[in-house]
């Protein structure tokens, strides 16, 4: 009888501890928000964007309405995470910052509540930029999920950098600006760059940690482009049109391998693709 008693108070225990997990989950569900957020255009000539995405989905891409900087449509979960949208005006230039930031509800018991799929689901910004003044963009992204579609925004400046994410970047079309120096850092996230000659830059800086990255330099290419790229414990692949001419100066080691098809070794360490004597323009890669 002992033995029964204390297994029907474990049991009550059990369904006590599962019906207030269960309203707590039903609670955190049910909190969702919309919201929107707009940012007229008042005949700025420069933009610069800081964007601090920590959990879920983010899209990025161009707007063609004339009245606005921005327009961006943000859901999230109001109990983990709050939106932070500041918007100033030095002068001619706009400074424009968003953010998502772990909201003090999120907080359960005192311990921070641990992020989920449905949270990255539930965290969800689409935010569509001018494609009418010269932008500078400064991108960190945490967990989750990136599209950011350059195509027709006058991109003079992009840093991005990638924690766990996957994120796709593109400019299916030529940059109307010039980027002095694009950046992309990767750490366990899988990164993919299309579009590469498109982006109308002088240099190149990637850095891959222990995930994927994948850059493809199709397009139209202006000018000789020169970069480096850095390379940990994960895996680079670079995709470039036959008709570019490529110069790739790379060393091997016990770590790592390197493959380099359609190129001749012209002196140690460095390789040309076969077209390098005839062509308008190249690139200058440092592996």
């Amino acid at each position: 009888m002992i033995n029964q008693n204390r297994t029907g108070v474990s049991n009550m225990k059990r369904r006590l501890i599962i019906g207030i997990c269960l309203i707590t989950a039903i609670a955190f569900a049910e909190d969702i928000v919309t919201e929107r957020h707009e940012v007229p255009y008042k005949g700025e000539e420069e933009l610069s964007v800081g964007i601090e995405f920590g959990l879920g989905k983010l899209e990025l891409r161009s707007i063609d309405n004339k009245k606005y900087i921005m327009q961006a449509e943000i859901t999230y979960s109001k109990d983990l995470y709050k939106p932070e949208i500041d918007y100033k005006t030095v002068g001619k230039r706009g400074k424009l910052r968003l953010a998502s930031r772990q909201s003090e509800s999120g907080r359960f018991w005192g311990h921070s509540k641990k992020s989920s799929s449905a949270d990255i689901k539930n965290n969800h910004w689409r935010v569509a930029m001018t494609d009418q003044i010269p932008t500078a963009y400064n991108i960190e992204l945490g967990l989750g999920k990136g599209i950011l579609d350059f195509t027709n925004i006058k991109v003079n400046g992009l840093n991005l950098e990638c924690g766990l994410s996957d994120v796709l970047v593109e400019f299916a079309e030529s940059n109307k600006e010039r980027i002095r120096t694009l950046v992309i850092q990767s750490g366990l996230g899988n990164v993919e760059a299309l579009g590469l000659c498109n982006t109308n830059m002088d240099r190149f800086e990637i850095e891959c940690g222990l995930g994927s990255t994948k850059l493809r330099f199709d397009g139209d290419l202006k000018r000789d482009i020169k970069g480096r790229i850095t390379i940990g414990l994960g895996s680079v692949t670079v995709q470039i049109p036959k008709g570019c001419a490529v110069q790739i100066e790379a060393e091997s080691s016990f770590l790592s391998s390197l493959n380099f098809d359609g190129f001749r070794e012209v002196k140690e360490n460095v390789y040309r693709s076969k077209n390098w004597k005839n062509a308008d323009q190249r690139i200058y890669i440092v592996i």
